[in-house]
C-alpha cells in the first residue's frame, strides 16, 4: 500500500462489483468517479467520472473503455486496443504496455459517456472516437508526448499568471 492508509470508507472493488452487477443487469446505468492516473491525459482520477452499463450482448470494438476484472481480483477500466480470438487486449491510456487476453467473463461493462466538469460527453461520439483512436495509434511514442507537454505546460506556468490560464 505504499505507506498511504485506506480511509474507513474504503470499499474492496470485489465487494462493490457484487453489489453493482445486479444493478447493472436491471438495466440501470450507474456513474462512478475516477481514481488514478492510467487513464491519463483522456480520462482524469479526481475530475471526470463515466457512466458504465451492462454490455448485455453489446458487439464490443476497439477503443471502448470497459471494466474489467483480473485474475487477482483487481477491477479497472481500461480500453481495448484490440481483440484477438474471443479474447481482449488491454490498455491503459498513460501506458505503452498491452495487457490480454482477457476473457470475455471477466468484462463487467462498458462506459457509455464521460462527465467532466459537468458536461457529458458520449463515448459513441464521433470526436471521441477519432481522438481516442489516435491516441491508440500514438501508443508507442506516448511517453515522449507526455513528457514534452508536461515540460511545456511547466514552462508556460512559469511565464503567464496563473489568472491568464483558467
Amino acid at each position: 500500500m505504499s505507506g498511504k492508509k485506506l480511509n474507513q470508507d474504503f470499499i474492496p472493488a470485489v465487494e462493490w462489483s457484487s453489489a453493482i452487477l445486479p444493478i447493472l443487469k436491471e438495466g440501470h446505468e450507474l456513474k462512478l468517479p475516477l481514481s488514478g492516473k492510467s487513464m491519463h491525459p483522456l480520462l482524469l482520477g479526481g475530475r471526470d467520472e463515466v457512466v458504465i452499463k451492462l454490455i448485455d450482448n453489446m458487439k464490443l470494438k476497439r477503443g471502448d473503455i470497459v471494466l474489467y476484472c483480473r485474475d487477482d481480483g483487481t477491477h479497472v477500466l481500461h480500453r481495448i486496443h484490440h481483440i484477438k480470438n474471443y479474447s481482449y487486449y488491454m490498455l491503459g491510456d498513460a501506458q505503452t504496455w498491452i495487457e490480454g487476453p482477457i476473457d470475455d467473463t471477466q468484462v463487467l461493462a462498458v462506459a457509455v459517456y464521460i462527465i467532466r466538469k459537468g458536461r457529458t460527453i458520449s463515448c459513441k461520439g464521433k470526436t471521441y472516437r477519432l481522438i481516442s483512436e489516435l491516441w491508440l495509434i500514438l501508443r508507442p511514442v506516448r511517453p515522449l508526448i507526455l513528457f514534452l507537454a508536461t515540460h511545456i505546460w511547466t514552462f508556460i506556468k512559469k511565464f503567464i499568471p496563473a489568472k491568464h490560464l483558467q
